[in-house]
């Protein structure tokens, strides 16, 4: 169910107002809404709807101070290539009012139809603007490619970076770090549940001691 709709002003300052009691920034958001979106529209040409409440994500994120957000059209088939940059379009020139960076992560991507995270990076050349890139999150060793590999295919490309808890049997957090000092500097998000989250952090903390 989306949230930003009916999220109102004053609730909006409330939450932020939170955060920053404790001394939080909400860096980023994320339109999670779209998996259960795409169940009862399964093609793009029925995203009217939806792309509206994009557009509103992209505004909460504004409210609450986040920088980006990630999107996406969940297992939604794309019809045309064109058709979905026109879409991705309107969402980087909302995202350029609202000052906000719009990222579509990879794994995701290739579930509309269009490819993989090479076609990723040619849409967002195609787009064209600095308000539209990828939410890194590689998928090694799930995927084929490792962290590395894909953060130099991604390149400046890359609005934020997300990824599962910290992994050292089998990633190489070396070479991954390596790569992502050439391009990035800004957050590390994880998505991790909450009772790992601390040994998460003293991982991360080892990590970036070691490598960054």
């Amino acid at each position: 169910m989306a949230w930003s709709p009916s999220l109102k002003a004053e609730e909006r300052v409330k939450i932020r107002r939170v955060a920053d009691s404790y001394g939080l920034e909400i860096a980023s958001l994320s339109s999670d809404w779209a998996w259960g979106y795409s169940t009862y529209c399964p093609k793009l040409k029925y995203w009217q709807r939806g792309m509206e409440v994009l557009k509103e994500d992209i505004c909460l994120a504004k409210d609450l101070g986040a920088k980006a957000i990630l999107i996406h059209f969940g297992t939604s088939q794309a019809q045309s290539w064109q058709q979905t940059k026109d879409m991705i379009k309107e969402l980087a020139e909302e995202g350029e009012m609202r000052g906000v960076r719009v990222g579509f992560e990879g794994g995701i991507w290739a579930r509309i139809g269009l490819g993989g995270l090479k076609e990723l990076c040619q849409m967002v050349d195609e787009v064209g603007s600095k308000w539209f890139g990828v939410y890194e999150h590689c998928y090694w060793p799930r995927g084929t490619t490792q962290p590395h590999e894909e953060i130099n295919l991604v390149g400046e490309r890359i609005v934020c970076l997300h990824s599962g808890r910290i992994d050292t049997k089998n990633i190489d957090y070396g070479l991954m770090l390596k790569a992502l000092k050439k391009y990035y500097d800004w957050y590390w998000v994880f998505e991790v549940e909450m009772e790992e989250a601390e040994e998460n952090i003293k991982l991360w903390k080892e990590v970036t001691a070691k490598y960054w």
